[in-house]
Parts: structure tokens; sequence; C-alpha cells
């Protein structure tokens, strides 16, 4: 019967895990789920949506799904987790021409303003090392928002990983270049990215979505997409 069924699993534009190329859906996250989807028979539909919203539908929705989503132990008994996925490290960063920005720990980091994405894994963190909704702490919808109001020098510091922050800059009009790491982010209570399935969703169903993860781990599916994203970042 659940064969006939489709499973709607929301994302965000977060590249290179998850985002839209000119309406198309990809990234090293989604392009691996479409495959573990397909590996165990089922049919998945994609959409793409703000954070907030895809991580309330996520849990409204009885036959949904939400992808990339930080394992962390908040979140534990929302979901039914399949992965984990690729994920990297988090830093701390500013713009290169603010020299007067460097924070050499945590405890520096907190002395300055910063914008996060409401709901999100970071927002949970930055809260516990002590930023403050309405003093040093911005909250917005989209990453993009950050992003603009970093670059126009309205917050001093942003958030990004390893693997993603390129492309968020990128996508946006800016190089790398214009940004200096600082501090790391330690996410110390996250297992990584997931695959984060409604709990309504029968058990037979995320089972088999492990079992093909599994499968295609193996064969070293997530690792080609990690390297095939690499190698469009360094081009």
């Amino acid at each position: 019967m659940f064969a006939k069924e489709s499973v709607t699993i929301y994302t965000e534009h977060f590249p290179p895990y998850n985002f839209s190329n000119k309406g198309h859906l990809e990234g090293i996250n989604l392009k691996f789920v479409k495959a573990m989807c397909i590996d165990a028979k089922i049919k998945c539909n994609f959409e793409l949506l703000p954070w907030s919203r895809a991580f309330h539908l996520a849990q409204q929705q009885p036959l949904s799904g939400l992808v990339s989503t930080a394992r962390i132990t908040q979140r534990e008994k929302l979901f039914n987790w399949v992965g984990p996925l690729a994920s990297s490290r988090n830093f701390f960063y500013r713009l290169k021409s603010n020299e007067r920005i460097n924070p050499l720990d945590l405890p520096q980091v907190k002395e300055h303003s910063l914008c996060v994405v409401r709901n999100s894994i970071y927002e949970q963190f930055v809260e516990t090392i002590g930023f403050s909704d309405g003093k040093n702490l911005l909250k917005v919808s989209h990453s993009y928002e950050c992003l603009n109001l970093f670059f126009k020098n309205k917050i001093e510091l942003i958030i990004g990983s390893d693997l993603s922050f390129d492309y968020q800059l990128t996508q946006y009009g800016h190089p790398g270049r214009e940004v200096v790491k600082l501090v790391e982010l330690p996410l110390n209570d996250t297992l990584g990215n997931y695959l984060a399935l409604n709990k309504n969703i029968p058990i037979d169903v995320v089972e088999r979505l492990q079992s093909s993860y599994e499968k295609l781990i193996a064969q070293g599916k997530l690792d080609f997409f990690i390297e095939q994203y690499s190698n469009t970042n360094t081009k």
C-alpha cells in the first residue's frame, strides 16, 4: 500500500549540500538522498523552502522528511534519522577589511555582532556560548539575509562551514578572498547532517532507506558526490 504513496522531502538553499541551480534541485546530500530513494524503490518528491518552514512541515506532514538536518539531542525524538550524510567543520568569519575584529577564542567572539538563520543549528549553539537575541545576535529567515547584512557591515561576524561557505559567497557574488576565517564553532552536540523523517512514516520505509544508505556508502556514492562538488568549487 505504501508503495503507492510518495514521500515529500523538504530542503533549503544551502549549497553545496542542497540548493536550486536554475530551478533544478541538486547538491551533495540531495543527490545522495535521491539515489537512496531510487535504490529503496520509494517515490520521493523534493521541495525547496526556507529552513524554518521546512523544519515545521517535516514535523507536521506524516509522509515527509527534511534534508540536510543536523542531528542534535534537542531534535532526537522529533524524527527518525537516516545517515549520516556530508557535513564539515564550522567557523566564524569576518570581512578582510575589518582588521580590528580579531577574536582568538569563543569568549572574545561573543563581543561582536552575529547573524543566524532562525531555528537553525547555529542559533542553538551560539546562544549557549553567550550570544543573545536583541543584544549581539540577529535572527533572520534565510542565509542570504545574513550575507547581505555582513557585506554591508551591519553585522561583524558570520558563520560558515569549510565545505559550504565558498559556495554561498560565490552564489551571491562575493569571492572568498573578501573574508577571513577566525575561531571554530564547536558543534560538539551534533552527530552531523542526516535525512530526518517524520515519526509517522512506517518503520519499514525508514529501514529500507537506511539499508540503501549503507549500500550506497559502501559503493562510495557519497564520496563521489563530495568530490564532484569539491572539484566544481575549485574551478
